[in-house]
């Protein structure tokens, strides 16, 4: 039984780290490395496109963990690589923006099979497709002298996608024999520029003085003071972080559930009693007669029942005085002391003294031990014959 025990044991503990395998971070979708968001320092990462433009005085925010809506304050969004599907009504909204006089810079240079911003593109009239052919394009040149403050000739990228336009009113901003990297329209009020490669704008991208330039030229739209969004929403931070995702979103959250799940089946299928729990001595012990005296006691004493205790201790005294004799406890004192005093030798007068401080309410509890003292010496002495 303890062998097959420890192996149910065993078997437990591996089926436990099988499923947090299967379910553990690293199972899990993420997003890729490479992107460009602005909490990234890395060469694919976006935030020195973020600090840079706040630096340049336009008042940039990161749009995440609040529904996605865009307002006629909002003057730039800036979309780069979204990870998430841009839905048809974000899409929609999103145009009707730009047309009320927002400006739009996207870019995106994933794979053409996940189509992530198809609902985009489609609102825009737009097409990606991959680049086909051996030559490899290292450097894009402008196609129109339209970004000259400060002036942009080339574009030091690898690009694998180009735009194929679905109206003829786009402007081939970037490109080379025949293939567009950058086009830009005017759409009702507003300003659209997409871009098939999202280098220029990364943290890398933006080491080339060329690259810094594009930037430059596109923000020329607006004025330092704008409001310059940029989208995290479709990066996957939709919703506020909860104080569990430090938990469950981290191998070391997901480490410390294994340990403490382990630890748990461990104890409960590993413990056992070496015989009978042993109960403690206060559990039975019975309490003492002489307890339930002296709690009755501290009870009567911190009520102030001075006069009734003594009282108590009045009847008694006659009683124990008159039971060798058969005389009644209950008759008035002085006749008690005259029908005691027939019987035997006694002191009446202070005996009548005692009784009568007996019948007294006593001022301290010091003078109610002093009277009970006195009667119960007086007991004494009349049993030992005194």
């Amino acid at each position: 039984m303890s062998q097959l025990r420890d192996l149910l044991l065993i078997a437990a503990l591996f089926g436990v780290l099988i499923a947090f395998v299967i379910v553990s971070p690293g199972r899990s979708p993420s997003l890729a490395p490479d992107t460009p968001t602005t909490y990234s320092s890395a060469p694919t990462g976006a935030l020195a496109l973020y600090e840079w433009t706040r630096a340049m005085g336009y008042d940039a925010h990161r749009l995440e963990y609040r529904p996605f809506e865009l307002t006629d304050d909002d003057a730039v969004l800036v979309m780069l690589n979204p990870s998430a599907a841009i839905s048809k009504d974000h899409a929609h909204h999103i145009r009707t923006w730009i047309e009320r006089g927002g400006m739009l810079i996207f870019a995106e240079d994933t794979p053409a099979l996940f189509g992530l911003s198809d609902a985009l593109l489609d609102e825009l009239q737009m097409r990606m497709i991959v680049i086909t052919g051996t030559q490899m394009i290292e450097r894009v040149p402008a196609l129109q002298p339209v970004f000259d403050q400060p002036p942009v000739r080339e574009l030091f990228v690898r690009p694998q996608r180009m735009l194929v336009p679905h109206r003829n009113d786009y402007a081939p901003l970037f490109g080379t024999s025949g293939r567009i990297l950058i086009a830009g329209i005017q759409i009702g009020q507003g300003y659209v520029y997409i871009s098939a490669t999202a280098q220029p704008f990364t943290n890398s991208g933006l080491r080339d003085k060329q690259h810094a330039a594009l930037v430059l030229n596109m923000l020329r739209r607006t004025s330092p003071g704008d409001r310059v969004l940029f989208d995290e929403y479709h990066h996957g931070l939709v919703a506020p972080p909860a104080p569990t995702d430090g938990l469950l979103r981290t191998a070391w959250g997901w480490a410390g559930i294994y340990a403490a799940t382990v630890t748990a089946l461990f104890l409960l299928l590993g413990g056992r009693r070496f015989g009978r729990a042993v109960p403690l001595k206060e559990e039975v012990e019975r309490r003492s007669s002489a307890e339930y005296v002296e709690s009755i006691a501290d009870l009567y004493r911190r009520g102030g029942k001075r006069a009734y205790m003594l009282r108590h201790f009045y009847a008694s005294f006659k009683r124990r005085l008159a039971q060798p004799y058969g005389i009644n406890p209950q008759v008035d004192d002085r006749e008690f002391v005259y029908q005691l005093a027939r019987l035997r030798s006694i002191d009446e007068a202070a005996l009548l003294a005692l009784l009568a401080q007996l019948q007294a309410t006593p001022a301290s509890d010091a003078e109610l031990l002093r009277v009970v003292a006195a009667a119960d010496a007086f007991i004494h002495a009349q049993t030992h014959g005194q």
